[in-house]
């Protein structure tokens, strides 16, 4: 397979840049700035350098796709001043020529063209509880989030919000944020669509031209803990949604370093004002259990997901997301789901997953196995029949040095589709980040 001489070039192309940062390093926290001069000029820098490539092989009637994106991005974080910080982020991916000329033979969800984009700016206040962001800025939400990690380049957002501290310890916080114009994962441009088609080819859910979305969302507690969050999203011209979500774990069960936990989810959306065709009478329903047990180093689980049909509703009942579409649907229903699942599916049914983590300071292992038991939906253009895909990956992990991270991921794909016919992807990421040591979702 191609994908072997690419990715080692690529690879080749991405160590020894990354090796001359290897002295870059400064204090992950900017200082508290005395006077307007120091917050101008003082701050920290980091990055990162890294290159991917992804391949796709399909036994069906589209044609393989076969891409490699060599980049990083560059991070700018002004001191404090009376609570205020500046923040900048620019991002850059290039494909040096090792991608088809094709464009039916790219990978959508890396650049397969040069592409450069200041996807952050933003000023931000900390003070009082408050952590407000206003600008082009990366988001948390359960149902709009970066996808850090999975693309060269993340998806990300321009607007205003944050989030307040409703109590002393921090583990209470009230979230809200106003969205007005949204950048695709390989885009450079921010524009007033969002993640449907024609960015997102594995949807056939299209793009509507809206003022964005507002959310508003309480998270309660730790992830290893007890755990809890609601939230309400108004995605203009497109649909309404209400979340909640619990995790407990079981510590009278605990054996040893084991503790058992579960949880419970449950979706419901409905119709937005003012809402763009083809959205109409949208009644949607998801239910979704969990049951798992967790280590220090270890975590395995069983989830389930139910989404009823509905006669005479939009996808016959089906659930979508505007902005989680992609292979990788980072939404709390489907996290670490990669290639199949029911946001990009479009239709009603039932979802099993089973998967296993294990982590620590060097290496990184996850493996899971997907069966989608799908139902009969009106889709957009065309109906979408019944129909039951089964789905299993792994993703292999190792950190060369703290900064220097490989990482392998290799999905197979059972369809009954026509299309695709059964396939299968491989993903390999090197990356190497330089300078002050932030958080995941900083970069």
């Amino acid at each position: 397979m191609r994908v072997h001489k690419n990715s080692h070039n690529a690879v080749l192309l991405a160590v020894p840049l990354a090796l001359l940062c290897s002295t870059c390093y400064a204090d992950a926290t900017p200082p508290e700035a005395d006077s307007f001069n120091d917050w101008l000029t003082q701050g920290n820098i980091s990055g990162e350098l890294k290159t991917m490539t992804f391949l796709k092989e399909f036994s069906g009637t589209l044609p393989n796709k076969q891409t490699s994106s060599v980049g990083g991005d560059i991070q700018y974080r002004s001191p404090e001043l009376s609570g205020f910080s500046v923040g900048l982020g620019a991002y850059g991916a290039y494909n040096l020529g090792l991608n088809p000329s094709d464009a039916e033979r790219t990978e959508i969800y890396l650049p397969s063209n040069n592409t450069t984009v200041l996807g952050k700016a933003y000023l931000r206040y900390r003070g009082y509880g408050l952590d407000l962001k206003a600008g082009r800025v990366g988001l948390d939400t359960p149902f709009a989030n970066e996808g850090e990690g999975w693309t060269m380049v993340p998806a990300l957002y321009q607007g205003f919000g944050g989030s307040y501290a409703l109590n002393s310890s921090g583990d209470l916080k009230l979230n809200a944020w106003r969205i007005y114009r949204f950048k695709p994962l390989s885009s450079d441009q921010f524009g007033k669509g969002d993640a449907g088609n024609p960015e997102i080819e594995d949807t056939s859910i299209p793009s509507v031209d809206s003022d964005g979305f507002t959310t508003l969302g309480l998270r309660y507690g730790q992830q290893w803990s007890t755990s809890a969050e609601a939230w309400y999203y108004n995605f203009d011209k497109r649909v309404q949604l209400g979340y909640g979500g619990v995790q407990l774990p079981v510590e009278s069960l605990k054996m040893g370093s084991w503790t058992p936990y579960w949880g419970a989810q449950y979706l419901h959306e409905w119709d937005a004002s003012g809402q763009a065709y083809p959205y109409h009478n949208i009644d949607t329903d998801l239910y979704s259990a969990r049951i798992g047990i967790r280590a220090r180093n270890h975590d395995i689980y069983f989830a389930a997901t139910h989404v009823p049909s509905k006669d005479g509703a939009f996808l016959s009942g089906g659930f979508f997301a505007p902005y989680s579409y992609g292979i990788y649907d980072h939404t709390p229903l489907e996290s670490g789901q990669p290639l199949v699942s029911m946001v990009t599916t479009n239709q009603p049914g039932n979802a099993f997953a089973l998967r296993y983590a294990y982590h620590d300071a060097q290496y990184l292992g996850v493996f899971g196995v997907t069966r989608l038991e799908l139902k009969d939906s009106t889709g957009i253009y065309y109906p979408l029949p019944a129909e039951n895909i089964n789905a299993a990956f792994m993703i292999l992990g190792y950190n060369v040095t703290p900064r220097l991270h490989l990482e392998f991921e290799f999905d197979y794909v059972h369809s009954p589709s026509a299309v695709t016919g059964n396939y299968h992807a491989e993903r390999l990421r090197l990356v190497y980040r330089f300078g002050a040591k932030m958080a995941d979702d900083e970069y």
